[in-house]
């Protein structure tokens, strides 16, 4: 792929939860790109790279909802151009989402997701409209009819031991499948709908 690709993930520092669910899965993907271990850069993110750099993994340090600031210190300190020269994926847990499940989507103007609504805020650059997208990770089914305390309780507690195996398979599976299919685009994607669909032929052909 002539672009870089660089996936950030946003979460809650500490104990693993569904909240984390993004960082959870980043360090995954450290392991199957084989690259070296994240590294602290600053209080705000850690970051690591393959070799010639096509390829950066980082994470915010911080709670989800300074996630922008975290965002923010990368671009700055990496020196990442917000141009067509790459393409990043803000990986983040989905409660709207069956567990299990990949969705790629553009970032909006309006955010309802703290975390991508710090980030969102964070930028003055109309380049992020272009090259930064949402990769979400589907945490659902979140509980029915919940109120508001019970939702944030939920969302910070962790997974049960299947929810931890689909995580570990079905859900990685679909991740990695994912991004081999932004990285075949060379990362074009002109349509998120339609690339969602066609991931979706592509994971069920693969059963």
């Amino acid at each position: 792929m002539d672009k870089t690709l660089i996936i950030f993930s946003v979460g809650n520092p500490g104990a693993s939860n569904r909240h984390s669910t993004g960082h959870y899965m980043l360090k995954k993907l450290v392991d199957y790109f084989d690259v070296k271990q994240l590294t602290k850069k600053s209080p705000m993110y850690s970051v690591t790279s393959n070799a010639d750099n096509s390829l950066i993994l980082a994470k915010s340090n911080i709670y989800m909802n300074d996630s922008g600031k975290a965002f923010s210190k990368f671009i700055e300190g990496e020196r990442i151009r917000l141009n067509s020269s790459c393409i990043i994926l803000i990986l983040y847990d989905d409660f709207e989402s069956k567990l299990g499940t990949i969705k790629l989507l553009n970032l909006k103007s309006k955010e309802s997701h703290n975390g991508l609504k710090s980030i969102r805020n964070s930028v003055n650059d109309p380049g992020i409209n272009e090259v930064v997208f949402k990769l979400a990770i589907g945490i659902g089914p979140k509980p029915n009819n919940a109120s508001k305390q019970t939702m944030a309780s939920w969302v910070l507690s962790d997974f049960n031991s299947e929810e931890h195996r689909v995580l570990e398979s079905a859900a990685f599976d679909a991740l990695t499948t994912c991004l081999g299919e932004i990285i075949e685009l060379n990362g074009e994607i002109n349509d998120c709908n339609k690339f969602n669909a066609h991931l979706t032929k592509v994971l069920r052909a693969s059963v």
